[in-house]
């Protein structure tokens, strides 16, 4: 039984799906960490082109799905011969890479509720209490994870145009100029966490599977693609504009420092940053039930290969949780992000090689053999 006979998720669905799983921790430090790369205002330059870049990813995943529409790559891969042992060492890359990925999410939730909401909770409740949540997401599968996107989605987009529309005001654009000053070179610098924002996009390696061969269009997919990357370059200008690029250099979480400037109506509203973090925990609890979920079916489907393993979810809940509170400091937690950012970013890259590497290897094989039925006959 292929993915396509269980639940196949519309062009839409998974545009918001791909969204979803964007719009988490990148939306809170992707100011800081490109003023620290960059000392200038031109961060959302690195935006526009990463997004470039990333969107050209996109387009190549689309492309080799359509080769094995209702597989996803590794069960594409691992179909025959040798593969399935390059399939098995990828299951397991990707499982040790989604359940630090899932950690690292998790522990920063932490930071920012002990932070700005739930001062005197422990950290090792509250980490509880979301993980335990997302395991419950888990079990209702990828249909209930992408209708919960699909509820969740809309209360996040409208909060973050309210930031940013209600922070129009302070802005100065002064902070944005000279464009470039010291020409092309900081750009350079600033690709990492630009491109480090968009991981995620990865689980289209998994969930293309699920889309009707005629749904596979890169097309939805590069729209919510640009979606998640004009929210990141409105973000950034506005930071600088009101922050300034000093300001934004020193601050952890520029974004939620943004919603500490907005007042509503004259003072009707003048502590925004809960509602904002509030409907943040939505966004990232939406990102962290994928990436569960994603963990759960790599062991499950790919490793062990059972229809059954219920207990597969706590167990993922269970090391996460380690994990999670590994690192000392919150420098460390970042440290984490970018050893789980590089990790990504090879598996992207070495699935793309070995899924298209596959490809040409199979179609040659069907020639010679064609070549070789046309002869004996």
């Amino acid at each position: 039984m292929t993915n396509q006979d269980q639940y196949r998720i519309s062009p839409l669905e998974m545009s918001l799906t791909l969204i979803s799983m964007l719009l988490a921790i990148g939306v809170l430090t992707l100011p800081r960490t490109l003023a620290e790369a960059m000392d200038t205002g031109d961060g959302w330059i690195s935006v526009l082109l990463s997004s470039v870049i990333i969107m050209a990813l996109v387009s190549l995943m689309v492309r080799l799905q359509q080769n094995f529409p209702g597989q996803n790559l590794l069960q594409f891969i691992g179909e025959t011969g040798f593969g399935k042992w390059i399939a098995k060492l990828l299951a397991i890359c990707f499982a040790l890479y989604f359940i630090p990925f899932l950690a690292y999410e998790a522990r920063i939730l932490t930071v920012i509720v002990r932070m700005y909401l739930l001062d005197r909770t422990p950290p090792e409740i509250t980490l509880a209490i979301i993980l335990l949540t997302t395991t419950y997401a888990v079990t209702k599968g990828v249909q209930g994870v992408v209708h919960l996107n699909l509820m969740f989605i809309p209360f996040i987009i409208f909060v973050y145009v309210i930031l940013l529309l209600f922070n129009i005001d302070s802005m100065t654009i002064n902070e944005l100029r000279p464009i470039l000053p010291m020409g092309f070179q900081p750009l350079l610098s600033a690709f990492e966490p630009t491109i480090f924002s968009f991981l995620g996009i990865e689980l289209l390696f998994f969930w293309l599977a699920y889309m009707k061969t005629s749904n596979l269009r890169a097309l939805p997919l590069n729209l919510g693609i640009s979606f998640v990357a004009f929210l990141y370059f409105l973000i950034v200008i506005v930071s600088y504009t009101v922050l300034s690029v000093d300001g934004a250099k020193v601050i952890v979480f520029p974004t939620v420092a943004l919603a500490q400037e907005v007042e509503i109506v004259e003072g009707l509203i003048e502590r925004f940053e809960p509602v904002m973090i509030t409907i943040w925990i939505m966004a990232i609890f939406n990102t962290m039930a994928i990436i569960h979920l994603l963990a759960v079916q790599t062991i499950k489907n790919e490793l062990l290969k059972t229809s059954k393993g219920m207990w597969i979810p706590a167990v993922v809940t269970f090391f996460a949780y380690i994990i999670a509170f590994i690192p000392n400091n919150l420098d460390e937690v970042f440290l984490l992000g970018g050893l789980v950012g590089y990790t990504g970013a090879a598996l992207i890259f070495l699935g793309l090689i070995s899924g298209f590497l596959t490809v040409w290897i199979r179609s040659r094989k069907n020639r010679n053999q064609q070549q070789s039925k046309e002869i004996a006959k």
